[in-house]
Order: C-alpha cells, then sequence, then structure tokens
C-alpha cells in the first residue's frame, strides 16, 4: 500500500472513529452511562476482532484491518500513534487540572493506596496461577498473572473525573498519585520476573537482587527528580511563555513541553503518561493553567475519544467463546476487582477517608486498560524453559484471560466509579486545615443575588490581574492564580467564601467590598433609569409577530401540552387564577412543588404587573420546579373573570421556565404576546368551544 492510500485509509478510519464514538457517547449518556464506556464499545465493535475485518469496496481486508503479529498490536501504527498522543493530551490535561496543594497533601495516602492496591492485587494473581497450574509461587507464569492484575489504566478514571471536575478533590488527587507509584512498581515487578525468567531455571536464585534494586531506585528517582525540576521551573516557564503574548502560543509550547518529557520518561524505562502528567502538574501551579486547558480543549476534544476507541479495538472478544478460557477469565476478574477495591481501600480508610471515600479511591483503580495488554504482549513474545521445552510464559489460553480480565474491569470501573462519585456527602472523615490558610465567609440573601455578585468579583479579580478556572452552574468552586499566588473560591447556596493563604486575606477582603460598593452605586443608577411598570408596557407593544424558534428544537406543541389549554375560568381574582393554573400544573405533572412554584410566580409578578391593556394576562417566571419550558393558556368566556384596577382580564397565559437550563423563555413568551396586540383577536379566542380548539390557535 503507497503512503497516499495509507493516509487515505487513516483519514476514513479517523472520520468513521469520530463519528461513532460522538454519536454512541451521546446514546449512553442518556441513559446515564459515562461517555468513556461508549467509546470503549465502539472500539470493540469497530475493531478488527468484529466488523473492523470485514471486506468493503476498496478496502478488501476492511477499514480496521488486523495487523501482522509481528507488529505487537491488532491496529495501524499510524492510527496506534495517535492514540498514544490522546493519553498523552488527556493525562498533561488531568495534571493540569489537579490542584498542587491537594495533591501535595494527600500525597502520602496516594502512596499508601498505591503500595496496598500492588500488593494485594499482586498476592490475588499469584495465587490464581499457583491452583490453575499447580506450580510453585516463583513460577513466571503465576507471577506474570500477579503482575496482570497490579497495572492500572489511569487514562479511564482521569476522564471521569475531569468530566465530574473532581480530579483537584482528595480521592481524585489520591488516585492520581496512586496511579503514579503503580506504574513504578509496576515496572520494577515486571524487572524483576523479566530477571527470573533471564536466570534460565525459575528460581530466585540466579536473579540479580542488586540490579533490581538499581532498576527501582532508578525508577522511582527519575519520577521525583523531574517532578521536583518541573515544579521548581514553572514560573520561570511561565514566565516564558508570556513574551510571547499569545494564548494559544502558551499551550502549544506547554504541549510541546509535556510531549518531551513524556519521551524523556519513556527512554528511561517509565510510561510516556507518567511524564505527561508530571508536565501538567508542573504548570498547574502557574497562572497560565486555566488558559492552556482552555486552548487545548478542542485538541482534547479530537485525540482523546481516538484514544478510548482504539483502546476498544485491541480487545479480542473472541476469546469469550473458549468455555474454559472464559471460566478463568471470568475468576480473574472478580478477583482483579476485589485486588484492587479491597487493596485500596483498606489503607484509605486508614488516612481520614471514611467509607465513601475509600470505596472511591478503590473503584478508581480498577480499570486495567492498555497497560495490562502491553503486559500481556510482553509475556506472549517471552520465553520459559518447561519441561526441557521453550514455551511463551503467556500462552494463547492465558492471553485469552488478560483480555477478558482488561474488558471486564475497563467496561465495570466506569459505572462503578460514577455510581460512587453519586453518593452524597464528602469522602474524608473530618477536613484537615491548612495552618497557612484562612477562611473568609460572606453570607448572602439570594441565589440571584450570589450569581450576579459572583461574576462581578471574577470580573474585579481578572482586571486585578488573576486567571481563573471556569465557573458554571455545577461547578461552583473557581481557582484563581497570579504568579505565585492562588486561592479558591467558593459558591455555596447562601454564602460566597474564600480560601486564601494569610497573607492574601486583605487584598481578597478589598476587592469584595470595593465590587460591593460599585455594585450598589450601580443598582442606584439603574432604578433612576426607568421605573419597572413602564417598562413592562414598553416590552409588550408589538407591530409584526415575533417568530419563534428554538435550536434546541422544542415545538409549541411540547410548550403547550394537550392538557394546558382551559376555557371558561372562574376565578375571581388574578391571584386565584395564578394560584389556580400552577395548581393545574402541578397536577398535571409538569410542576414538582406547587408551593415554590407558585412563590417563583408572584414574586415576578411584584416586580411588574404582566397585564397588558387589552385585556389579556401573561404572567411568567423561572422556576426549579419545572424541567422544561411549559405554559397553560386560560380564557373567561363570561367576561367577568379577573380584575386588575380598571380592567377586565379574560385571557391569561401562565409560562414557566427552568431556572438553570438553556431556554427560548422571552423568546416565547414575545412571540405569544406580539399575537396578542390587536382587541379584535381577544374576541376570536375567548369564543373557542373548547380546549383543543383555543391550543390550536397558539400553536
Amino acid at each position: 500500500m503507497s503512503i497516499t492510500e495509507q493516509l487515505a485509509q487513516l483519514a476514513l478510519q479517523l472520520g468513521v472513529l469520530l463519528f461513532a464514538s460522538q454519536l454512541v457517547g451521546k446514546l449512553v449518556s442518556l441513559v446515564k452511562i459515562p461517555s468513556v464506556l461508549g467509546e470503549l464499545l465502539t472500539g470493540i465493535i469497530l475493531g478488527p476482532y468484529l466488523l473492523g475485518s470485514i471486506g468493503l469496496p476498496f478496502f478488501p481486508e476492511g477499514l480496521f484491518p488486523m495487523q501482522p503479529a509481528e507488529t505487537g498490536i491488532p491496529v495501524s501504527v499510524p492510527l496506534y500513534s495517535l492514540a498514544t498522543l490522546g493519553s498523552i493530551v488527556l493525562l498533561f490535561q488531568s495534571g493540569l487540572e489537579t490542584d498542587f496543594r491537594t495533591f501535595f497533601r494527600y500525597s502520602l495516602a496516594g502512596t499508601m493506596v498505591g503500595l496496598g492496591g500492588v500488593v494485594v492485587s499482586f498476592a490475588f494473581g499469584e495465587l490464581l496461577g499457583h491452583c490453575i497450574y499447580h506450580c510453585g509461587f516463583m513460577d513466571p507464569r503465576a507471577l506474570f498473572l500477579g503482575i496482570l492484575s497490579t497495572a492500572t489504566s489511569v487514562g479511564i478514571t482521569a476522564r471521569i473525573l475531569s468530566e465530574r471536575r473532581a480530579i483537584d478533590s482528595p480521592e481524585g488527587t489520591t488516585i492520581l498519585a496512586a496511579a503514579v507509584i503503580d506504574d513504578v512498581l509496576g515496572i520494577i515487578c515486571l524487572a524483576v520476573v523479566m530477571g527470573l525468567v533471564s536466570s534460565g531455571d525459575g528460581s530466585a536464585e540466579g536473579i540479580s537482587w542488586s540490579k533490581i534494586a538499581l532498576i527501582a531506585v532508578k525508577s522511582i528517582g527519575i519520577w521525583i527528580g523531574f517532578t521536583a525540576v518541573g515544579l521548581m521551573s514553572s514560573h520561570f516557564f511561565a514566565r516564558f511563555l508570556k513574551r510571547f503574548h499569545s494564548k494559544t502560543t502558551y499551550a502549544v509550547l506547554s504541549l510541546g513541553g509535556a510531549l518531551l518529557l513524556a519521551g524523556i520518561m519513556e527512554q528511561c524505562g517509565l510510561a510516556m503518561i507518567i511524564g505527561a502528567y508530571t508536565a501538567g502538574l508542573s504548570l498547574s501551579r502557574s497562572d497560565l493553567a486555566f488558559n492552556i486547558q482552555l486552548r487545548l480543549h478542542s485538541i482534547y476534544g479530537f485525540l482523546v475519544p481516538v484514544f478510548f476507541v482504539v483502546m476498544g479495538m485491541m480487545v479480542d472478544v473472541r476469546v469469550l467463546t473458549d468455555f474454559d478460557t472464559l471460566k478463568f477469565g471470568l475468576l480473574f476478574s472478580v478477583l482483579a476487582v476485589l485486588g484492587k477495591i479491597i487493596g485500596c481501600f483498606i489503607p484509605a480508610f486508614c488516612m481520614n477517608f471514611n467509607r465513601r471515600g475509600a470505596l472511591r479511591v478503590g473503584c478508581g483503580m480498577i480499570p486495567r486498560g492498555e497497560v495490562a495488554l502491553i503486559i500481556a504482549g510482553i509475556g506472549a513474545t517471552t520465553t520459559m524453559v518447561l519441561n526441557g521445552e521453550n514455551v511463551p510464559i503467556v500462552d494463547p489460553k492465558l492471553f485469552g484471560v488478560a483480555i477478558i480480565m482488561t474488558l471486564i474491569t475497563t467496561l465495570a470501573a466506569p459505572p462503578m466509579l460514577m455510581a460512587a462519585l453519586n453518593l452524597p456527602g464528602r469522602g474524608v472523615r473530618k477536613i484537615k486545615p491548612d495552618a497557612l490558610s484562612v477562611h473568609l465567609e460572606y453570607p448572602m440573601p439570594s441565589q440571584v443575588v450570589i450569581d450576579f455578585l459572583v461574576r462581578e468579583l471574577i470580573v474585579a479579580f481578572r482586571q486585578e490581574g488573576f486567571r481563573h478556572s471556569d465557573y458554571t452552574k455545577d461547578y461552583t468552586v473557581v481557582n484563581f492564580r497570579k504568579e505565585r499566588t492562588s486561592f479558591v473560591m467558593m459558591v455555596g447556596t447562601n454564602t460566597i467564601s474564600f480560601e486564601c493563604a494569610k497573607a492574601d486575606a486583605p487584598t481578597i477582603r478589598s476587592i469584595f467590598n470595593e465590587t460591593t460598593y460599585e455594585l450598589h452605586q450601580n443598582m442606584e443608577e439603574i432604578r433612576r433609569l426607568s421605573l419597572p411598570t413602564n417598562m413592562e408596557k414598553e416590552a409588550y407593544a408589538f407591530d409584526n409577530v415575533v417568530p419563534f424558534n428554538d435550536d434546541a428544537g422544542l415545538s409549541l406543541e411540547q410548550i403547550i401540552p394537550e392538557n394546558c389549554a382551559l376555557v371558561d375560568l372562574q376565578s375571581e381574582n388574578y391571584k386565584d387564577t395564578i394560584e389556580e393554573l400552577v395548581r393545574h400544573l402541578y397536577r398535571c405533572g409538569h410542576v414538582s412543588n406547587y408551593d415554590e412554584c407558585l412563590q417563583d410566580v408572584l414574586s415576578r409578578e411584584s416586580l411588574a404587573s404582566t397585564v397588558m391593556d387589552n385585556g389579556i394576562a401573561m404572567p411568567h417566571a423561572k422556576s426549579a420546579t419545572v424541567k422544561q419550558l411549559i405554559s397553560v393558556v386560560a380564557t373567561f368566556k363570561n367576561g367577568f373573570g379577573i380584575l386588575d384596577g380598571n380592567r377586565e382580564i379574560r385571557l391569561v397565559i401562565l409560562t414557566l421556565a427552568p431556572k438553570d437550563t438553556d431556554s427560548p423563555y422571552m423568546q416565547y413568551v414575545a412571540h405569544q404576546a406580539s399575537k396578542l396586540c390587536k382587541q379584535d383577536s381577544l374576541e376570536e379566542i375567548c369564543n373557542k368551544p373548547n380546549g383543543k380548539d383555543l391550543r390550536t390557535y397558539f400553536l
């Protein structure tokens, strides 16, 4: 195949892969399953072991054909290379999202968790190999099963933690620190087994323990050394980047640094993802971390799904057809899951985590992924002497067992971790205060005031030169950094609080006070600008019908359900009408809490009446009691209806919109109001004989 044909095939592979992964990811997210699981399933289905090898026009061997055995991987080298870049970007981004102070605080816990997970998992795998093969504990086959049990694929966990904004939580930082320890210890264990095999007699006597000790010291020393150098030089590197005055350049050069460190780590015998995470963790201390994350978002969205789909392609599901292999693999998988949960739960529980937090840590360490497959591949290409013959340590049956264990732990980990993260409450028994930090807390009167003030505070801190993480309705912790200064703003249900160094507290207090002073002055100017009553009248003055178009696909039929058009109501005043309409929506299941919804509508009405001059009222409000934009229409055929001053009201349209979800709220209100501007339309509407005809008029 020529280079042009290879490039064309790669382009087609990536196109199919991206479309399929996004589609399946969207489908599984609808049933509350992590998108990473959908990407893994996409890879399994499209991979060379299933649909990928089916012949197609111009591709007689399939779009994702099986590669020759000598390559060591079932997918093409270019596709695997892109997937490897995806893993580097994923771990680099995870490092950037990690709060270094939290990481340092829980580094001891991470070390103990990593050790516990390795020891228990290795013991379970070793014991299973001893029982299955009836061999000694130093037999390379049993030892390889132990090593396969220890490997942790932190990419899957990091993806879920990132989506849940939990990487900088105590559980998240502990898992990532433990995963690094896992990789280092895994390399040492693999070196021990390879040394045993090279001795030729299957005993521990021929192993060069001094060489093994040297490998251990070298691995740990390289990791700690590069981490220390990175942390000490991160601010100097950030100053260097700022000379380019381009946020895109920041991101490109930072990613270049991560690739350099990943390559160096691989050459030193460690995994590339360790280098990528170390680079991200080092830069997480700088104030450029947030800009880098934002600029790398598109690259992340492209390469990371490729990584998980390709990882799914490496799983040979055909081994499930052999009963003995399947039985052995299922038993090995159960022990692999229990080994990580038990081995990580116990030390986490002893290191200030409660049962909830320890379970989260244990579940986060379950996936084995590509790491186990790589180790299995090494075993499959390494021979040992057995009964006078050279045979592979990992024979085809054992390799199938490794694939089953990889498949099950990879697919089981995301839902188990999500379930553990969804458990209410924090994961530590008590929050240990930082002796060098202080806590500033400001009570707030309402959520509206909080949202308004938080956005103004972010602008104020930005004007002072601080860079910050995103603030959204789902993630209410905002990190601020400027050079060596960093602090956290936490937005609660009725408070705004700050966690900062003692030296930074006066600056934060000053900015907070100045922002509130400016807001108070601006509100006074807005109050003098115009009366709400006059503004409301102007809002409902239309010359033409305002078109309604919702990009999300919400139709008028969905906004006004069939049971939400009422004729000839008998209410005696405006408040009773609103109460009756809210009660109707509650009874029909469109409103979850009657009292809360009614209070939201009446509070909005108290600001300015929504009664128009032509006998029509259009009360509306945002409320957390509804899940989508909903409206109910009611007429008063006999004309007594409700009175607002001297105006007789004959038509009421009540509209409710969710508080925290984007919806064409005011666009819909304006659309319906524009249709009702002429008096002759009111008579036509009020004479509708039934709810069906009334609803049809507004659709």
